[in-house]
């Protein structure tokens, strides 16, 4: 899978918002077009690539939306890692908290200044390209298909701690390759 370039974390956010409105807004005003119309065309989207569509469709699988869609936390996090993998940066802003510890272990890692220099990290640009690397990563070892995901039927999976170990898992195992491609 070919990754794209960044996409602007203020734009994403923007395009975010305007989707997630006509979304709710179809929660609660039934007589325009139907919430599962509407998901399903998102879905569509985010299959074929959109990295905004990607996070909304995350965003409605992490809480549910009401009788419309169960919360499936896993659908929610692998929607997620799969808009920071093709560079949603606002995805990306996202997926700290749960990639803290993996930043860390990247800039601490005693090869840090070859890293810095071959994938251009600065200040400013760090937690994107270091998130990233991290969730392309992660897209394949966990196999992570736009196509499967978009086409599995929807299910009922509220968070529970042992996806999140399972993940936590992935992202161990994910490090040392990161780190390696990195110094490349």
């Amino acid at each position: 899978m070919k990754y794209s370039e960044f996409y602007d974390r203020n734009r994403a956010f923007e395009e975010f918002k305007i989707f997630r409105n006509k979304l709710n807004s179809s929660i609660v005003n039934p007589r325009g077009e139907s919430f599962s119309k509407l998901f399903d065309n998102m879905k569509k989207q985010a299959v074929e690539g959109d990295v905004v569509a990607q996070d909304v469709i995350a965003y409605f699988y992490r809480d549910g939306a009401g009788r419309y869609l169960d919360e499936d936390y896993m659908r929610y996090m692998h929607w997620e890692i799969l808009a920071s993998a093709n560079g949603n940066k606002f995805a990306i802003d996202k997926m700290q908290f749960f990639l803290g510890y993996a930043y860390d272990a990247i800039v601490n890692d005693e090869d840090f200044p070859l890293i810095k220099f071959k994938s251009n990290i600065d200040e400013f640009n760090y937690i994107y390209i270091i998130g990233q690397k991290i969730c392309e990563q992660l897209v394949i070892d966990l196999k992570l298909d736009p196509q499967e995901l978009g086409n599995a039927e929807d299910d009922y999976r509220p968070y529970m701690p042992e996806y999140f170990r399972d993940l936590r898992k992935a992202v161990d195992k994910c490090l040392p390759v990161v780190i390696e491609n990195m110094k490349k």
